[in-house]
């Protein structure tokens, strides 16, 4: 197959042109001396990396809704899913190692913003998962690559298309093991307790749910939870309900045991459209202890059924949050006991 005269410096293809200069650059060249143009086809830079990182970025979105809608949070799509996205890059992007590490970064990035905008994780979950994945992307990525340095000097026909299948069965089989051994995670509880400056009746008159905390609440907190809109209802007596609204689904939460002074416990009933994905809230409470005259102990209770594994990945993730939720609210009734 032969190609076209070109220029050297712009590639523009010379054909039926006499000697002189080339149209788009003004560099000289002559029909009968091969040295002043050249008949190689042009360096286009982007087609060594741009079709593996499409491939990864969009296959890996595709990936992580698959396992997270049919199979739910779990070790293959902690571990595996984001092992595949470095593999695809380090084996279909032909460049060097420390592109091909940015670019397994960016094709992660891509991935989890795109479970994100189909609301299958909130950005907190985004931020933990882009955490979390980060061992098993570079691990997956120096396999790919090296992998594609092994047959690159092979006669094996199928070079191209076996390793990308055999990710895909890997990813499979590990989907697989996962959905005949996932079983629902056991309710979890975090308490979260503070000291406050005032006699105990203040402290249990100034009780609040986190819907109704009026300063700023943590960067946390504002990047993580919906925004609370209003709230409704009542929660001064067992069987009464506090509706809460949120700019992203609400929540209702109904008064289970009421001992003044002492215990405001509650169930949620109702968690629509509110990190389904993540947690079911089942029940909360406000424990209260006079340590003096002036002194007051609160303890916050939230319990809720984790829907995240491996638990050993997100415990520690999930129990920042809702330490964080608590500190919140109990700082607010902290205020709030305090005002004249």
């Amino acid at each position: 197959m032969s190609y076209p005269a070109r220029c050297i410096d712009c590639g523009y293809v010379l054909i039926g042109l006499p000697a002189g200069k080339c149209p788009e650059c003004g560099r000289e060249f002559d029909p009968d001396r091969p040295v002043t143009f050249t008949t190689k086809p042009p360096f286009v830079w982007w087609n060594y990396w741009l079709p593996g990182f499409l491939l990864a970025a969009i296959g890996g979105a595709l990936i992580y809704a698959v396992l997270i809608l049919f199979i739910g949070w779990s070790w293959s799509a902690a571990i595996v899913a984001p092992f595949c996205i470095g593999a695809i890059v380090g084996y279909g992007c032909r460049a060097q190692p420390f592109l091909l590490v940015l670019l397994a970064l960016a094709a992660l990035g891509a991935a989890i913003a795109g479970v994100y905008s189909m609301s299958l994780a909130g950005v907190f979950c985004g931020i933990v998962m882009g955490i979390v994945a980060l061992v098993p992307v570079l691990v997956g990525t120096a396999m790919g690559y090296m992998l594609r340095l092994a047959l690159r000097e092979s006669r094996f026909e199928q070079r191209w298309h076996l390793p990308a299948l055999g990710l895909l069965l890997a990813l499979a089989l590990a989907a697989a093991i996962d959905r005949a051994t996932v079983r629902p995670h056991a309710i979890e509880s975090v308490v979260t307790s503070i000291q406050m400056p005032a006699p105990i009746g203040r402290a249990w008159n100034a009780v609040m749910f986190y819907e109704e905390v009026r300063h700023p609440p943590p960067f946390l907190l504002r990047i993580g939870l919906p925004k609370p809109l209003r709230t409704y209802g009542k929660s001064e007596s067992v069987g009464d309900v506090k509706f809460c609204t949120y700019n992203k689904g609400r929540l209702a939460k109904q008064v289970t045991r009421r001992e003044p002074q002492k215990l405001l416990a509650f169930d949620v009933i109702v968690q629509d459209r509110i990190e389904n994905h993540s947690i079911r809230l089942t029940d909360g409470s406000f424990a209260f202890q006079a340590l003096g005259e002036n002194q007051t102990q609160v303890a916050l209770t939230t319990s809720y059924e984790p829907k995240l594994g491996p638990r050993w990945i997100w415990r520690p993730a999930e129990e920042l949050a809702v330490h964080t939720l608590h500190r919140y609210v109990l700082e607010g009734m902290q205020q709030k006991a305090a005002e004249p």
